[in-house]
């Protein structure tokens, strides 16, 4: 199977309202030698107010992006025509479970497309951040490492490509793919059986047969810039969001599992903790349980108190139905708990249902028919946030093809989220003068002429979307 490795860039880091602007992606064999590559670039979408350190970051100025004949929705379009094109493929990136594939789903969500093309259709998703901690933690002599402020083991790619001299174009989509196909070829040169287990575990079904078959298996974690070693055994699923659920071997399981219900609701949320989740369509770090590993030190347990702990386990059905029942029951009160506020349709990806057949009928009519074609098919959808999405891709593309009642309300309701003082999820005109003012103090006393000037160049587009939207307020 071939691997597709891809990067993107963005206006900013909230994944439900920041856009992309860059697309980058090559596709390679199975020994990683390069099949094709694919590199992109849009304007910036009306009504979205770019981070000025994002732009800063990534490098692209305002007057670039504005001289690029190429909308958002067109690239999003060809995003995925490629990743089809190049199915089925491992798809990886760089720290891309946590961002780059979110971010692309909800893009794909928003313009009306399949959300779920890296895990369909005979795709798998990997993580390379993932592979580069799993095998600095069985083999520190496979990849090369600095430390960062803290005094932790810095994984990010910029570092990790200095450290092992590879060539790096940071913070362009493109450069970061190349960098992290250099990474790729190291770790499976250096760690060939992490790269091979971290194969199978793009895919959650391999990645649940693997926790199922195996009493005792290894499973990495990094929180707080550690890498953390953890021997499980499995448990029951998440009674609603179907996680693996797997016992921690390194606590004593003989008076946890004799609890009462009560207590043992009370202990779960304890330390030491004993309960680990383990996200298997996350390509989590999975591997066969080792007591021998290679510079590094763990839990010092004897095989047979291991082997005694997991029979014990094994045997304690009643300790299972309590562990199912107790996570049903934070569900819950996690739910009851949460604020009754109104799920705007960007942001409800993962909450307000998949679309019925017939929308997705319409949304594939929708990407087909032409601009005044595609009004009227957006009023024939079930879904309202569908139809909000498919009149919003109108406003930013083709807006002469809206009714003016439409325009205006579009035009409105963007004014309104933009301009607002409150403290919302999405990037604000008055967050972004607000970071202008706090970057150009920055480079003043850095005298660093050349962002002051990218930074102004911002600022004026800022100023016009200001102007423009300004007035819809009152429409």
């Amino acid at each position: 199977m071939n691997y597709v490795f891809y990067d993107l860039e963005t206006t900013g880091k909230n994944k439900d309202w920041s856009q992309i602007i860059q697309f980058g992606a090559i596709l390679v064999n199975e020994n990683l030698q390069e099949l094709e590559r694919h590199d992109i670039k849009c304007n910036l979408k009306s009504g979205v107010v770019p981070e000025p350190e994002a732009l800063l970051v990534n490098n692209n100025s305002i007057s670039d992006l504005a001289k690029i004949n190429f909308s958002h929705y067109e690239l999003i379009n060809e995003i995925k025509l490629k990743f089809s094109e190049w199915s089925p493929a491992v798809f990886f990136g760089f720290n891309s479970i946590q961002y780059d594939e979110e971010i692309l789903r909800k893009s794909f969500f928003k313009s009306l497309l399949d959300v779920y093309i890296t895990q369909l259709e005979g795709n798998k998703r990997g993580d390379i951040l993932n592979i580069a901690r799993a095998s600095f933690f069985y083999d520190k002599n496979s990849i090369k490492t600095s430390l960062n402020l803290k005094g932790n083991i810095s994984f990010k790619l910029e570092d990790l490509s200095k450290a092992n001299n590879i060539s790096h174009n940071a913070h362009d989509a493109m450069g970061d793919v190349i960098a992290t196909i250099e990474l790729a070829k190291i770790l499976k040169k250096n760690a060939p059986k992490v790269w091979q287990q971290s194969l199978k575990n793009c895919y959650k079904n391999d990645v649940e047969n693997f926790l199922l078959q195996n009493k005792i298996f290894s499973f990495l974690d990094y929180n707080f810039g550690k890498i953390k070693f953890y021997p499980l055994t499995f448990l029951c699923f998440h009674p609603k969001f179907n996680y693996p659920q797997c016992y921690n071997l390194s606590v004593d399981p003989v008076e946890i599992v004799k609890l009462s219900y009560s207590d043992l609701k009370k202990r779960i949320k304890e330390k030491p903790i004993f309960l680990k989740s383990v996200p298997y369509s996350k390509h989590p770090s999975v591997f066969e349980f080792n007591y021998q590993i290679k510079n590094n030190e763990f839990v010092n347990i004897d095989e047979q108190i291991l082997n005694n702990r997991i029979n014990l386990l094994s045997k304690s059905e009643e300790f299972k139905e309590k562990i199912k029942l107790i996570l049903g029951e934070q569900y819950q009160e996690t739910e009851d708990m949460k604020p009754q506020v109104e799920i705007l349709a960007e942001e409800s990806l993962y909450k307000g249902g998949f679309p019925s057949y017939k929308d997705k009928s319409l949304m594939r009519k929708f990407h087909e028919g032409s601009w005044h074609d595609k009004y009227k098919i957006s009023l024939e959808f079930e879904d309202h946030r569908f139809q909000y999405f498919a009149q919003r891709i109108i406003y930013e593309v083709s807006p002469q093809c809206l009714p003016k009642e439409i325009f205006n309300n579009i035009h409105r309701s963007i004014a309104n989220q933009i301009l607002t003082l409150d403290d919302v999820n999405w990037f604000t005109l008055p967050k972004a003068f607000k970071q202008i003012d706090d970057l150009r103090e920055k480079y003043n006393n850095e005298e660093s002429n050349q962002k002051l000037i990218f930074l102004s160049e911002i600022n004026e587009y800022l100023e016009k979307m200001q102007i423009t939207y300004e007035p819809a307020k009152y429409l």
